[in-house]
């Protein structure tokens, strides 16, 4: 699973991602995103404005997403390492409706919510059912 496509799929259709972020003090903290799209090479996700992971992102903006799908036969996951930036009023509308198009049972209300762009700098790929267990791609040699 080495090319764009296939990581384009994994990602597109897993139900949720894992969103790593660190707070004030360094401690990492995890949770689980389901409103999220995929649009390039970057992922796009909504979340509220009052929560610890917004003010996380502004505090440091350097994020990791996992992606794993449930009840796979072998391990296998893809984590992009990226910069998170909130988007602004047109920019998020724009990626409320494609965030909606994968989870149409979302609501994104621009008094409630925020929505966030990931830009992709590296993914690695784990896949301990290929040849090559673990790979690293920058986002610039995706294609």
């Amino acid at each position: 699973m080495a090319n764009y496509k296939e990581i384009r799929d994994y990602i597109y259709d897993n139900k949720s991602l894992v969103l790593s972020t660190v707070d004030e003090v360094g401690n990492p903290n995890l949770r689980h995103i389901g409103g999220y799209t995929i649009d390039g090479k970057d992922i796009l996700f909504s979340t509220r404005f009052d929560t610890d992971k917004s003010k996380e992102i502004e505090n440091n903006n350097n994020v990791a997403l996992l992606f794993q799908h449930e009840g796979q036969q072998a391990p296998k996951n893809i984590t992009i390492y990226g910069r998170a930036e909130k988007l602004g009023k047109t920019e998020a509308e724009q990626a409320a409706n494609l965030i909606k198009e994968r989870r149409p049972q979302l609501n994104y209300d621009p008094q409630v919510n925020v929505i966030f762009k990931v830009t992709t700098d590296s993914i690695k790929v784990l896949d301990f059912a290929a040849e090559t267990k673990q790979l690293v791609i920058s986002a610039d040699e995706l294609v």
